[in-house]
């Protein structure tokens, strides 16, 4: 099927120019402006629109069990709230279970995303076993396409816990494999100084004062040593605080290293966890205090933050309501697909003459570059993926909707105005004014290569 979008202003990587763009066989075929009709094409007129490239969220929790709950969110109802906010490609986690082998887990992930995706979609690897066959599992898997493996420095009795002498050990022998690693960064000692005895747990505060600011700060400094070491790909996922940017920002001139924040630690503080209701907002790191909120908000505007990704955990409201007298039991994680490119550009727009090409940097083609997915995705030119939202960025105030799966709602009073009048996925409309087409059926595509 050929597209013809006619009339449009498109978000190129420096530079925003009108220009017609012919998508065929889910490209984009050809750039114009296109002077007569193209015979058979659908015609898709983009007069006072913008044309942006997909977006992409690379941190994003989906139809797995964590602790004690389910996750509230399907590959169905992620990928949905995903295209109807201009998100045409999430990535997701395998983690290896305790008596699971990992290509099982890759299989069992597989045949529950299959069928059930609006977008295209990817897994980062959590394997648990690190003996030989376990890293001959691994192995097969990155030549299969699975490049991404994340470890943890912390969450020891859930059993995924990597001290710095095991990840230095993996990224030893791994990195040369062509992996890339995404580590999140608590330091389990300091986070085990914490003295809970001490502390009031029916208080939803206490979580950010259980997991403190310096645990993240030295987790961050230890792994970008080893990053810098062997000169691995390291990417450090839902930076909470300001030192852990700077941390990064001095090692990218020694080391292939990247980091990302999440929407929450840009629009929330740990103030939210004073509510009645503060349970709501607990997740891991915490919200952070008001002046850390305001620094890294100043430090994302500066483009000091490579990317941003949501950490999507919802879970469902009765789950995030089942704890009684401590908050170590309420599940841990937020919602935030849907107000990913709506938060982004709220914040971009104060900082950038054109803060569309920020916002696409960030969601877009960073994500990308730094996944190696580009230029497949991330960008607009001949030959990429025709992944693509057509957005008036102009629209009527609505409330913003992080998930559909009946998860509390993480950011409630806040706005969104863009309003996407079309997304594509590989060239086919799947979204009309911020609504799934009636009769869509789920056509995103794995992006390993079998």
């Amino acid at each position: 099927m050929k597209v013809l979008i006619r009339n449009g202003k498109v978000c190129f990587e420096n530079a925003i120019a009108a220009a017609d763009l012919l998508v065929e066989n889910g490209k984009v075929a050809a750039l114009g402006p296109f002077n007569d009709a193209i015979r058979s094409a659908r015609i898709i007129d983009a007069k006072g629109l913008f044309v942006l490239p997909g977006f992409i969220d690379i941190h994003t929790h989906l139809d797995d069990q964590i602790g004690r709950f389910y996750l509230a969110d399907t590959y169905q109802t992620g990928t949905q709230v995903a295209v109807q906010n201009g998100v045409t490609t999430i990535y997701t986690f395998i983690t290896q279970g305790r008596h699971e082998r990992l290509p099982e887990a890759i299989a069992n992930a597989k045949a529950k995303a299959r069928g059930h995706c609006y977008c295209d979609y990817m897994w980062h690897l959590t394997p648990t076993v690190f003996d030989e066959d376990g890293y001959h599992e691994i192995e097969k898997a990155i030549q299969s396409g699975f490049r991404s493996i994340k470890l943890y420095t912390t969450y020891k009795k859930a059993g995924i816990f990597s001290d710095y002498k095991q990840i230095e050990e993996v990224v030893k022998k791994l990195a040369p494999r062509d992996a890339q690693f995404l580590v999140h960064c608590e330091d389990e000692d300091v986070l085990n100084r914490v003295d809970a005895g001490r502390l009031d747990l029916s208080q939803p505060f206490t979580h950010s004062l259980m997991r403190p600011k310096e645990a993240e700060i030295k987790a961050i400094a230890e792994v970008l040593k080893i990053a810098t070491k062997y000169q691995a790909r390291v990417h450090i996922v839902h930076v909470s605080t300001p030192e852990g940017v700077e941390l990064v920002q001095r090692a990218r001139r020694e080391a292939p290293v990247t980091c990302e924040t999440a929407p929450h630690y840009l629009w929330l503080n740990n103030s939210w966890l004073q509510k009645p209701d503060g349970h709501r907002w607990l997740c891991t790191p915490p919200l952070r205090s008001e002046p850390d909120q305001q620094q890294l908000r100043a430090q994302a505007g500066q483009g000091a933050i490579d990317l941003f990704a949501t950490d999507h955990c919802a879970f469902k409201k009765a789950d995030k309501d089942d704890w009684h007298s401590d908050i170590r039991d309420v599940p841990s994680g937020i919602a935030g697909i849907g107000a990913l490119p709506h938060l982004a550009y709220a914040l971009l727009r104060p900082h950038a003459s054109n803060a569309l090409i920020e916002l696409a940097q960030r969601i877009a083609t960073a994500p990308a570059k730094a996944f190696r997915i580009y230029p497949q995705k991330g960008t607009i030119k001949v030959g990429s993926d025709a992944d693509l939202s057509i957005v008036d960025i102009h629209g009527q105030a609505r409330p913003i909707q992080s998930s559909l799966a009946g998860s509390y709602e993480t950011y409630p009073g806040q706005s969104r105005t863009l309003d996407f009048k079309y997304v594509l996925v590989h060239g086919e409309v799947v979204v009309s004014n911020n609504q799934l087409l009636e009769g869509s059926l789920p056509g995103g595509a794995c992006l390993c290569r079998n």
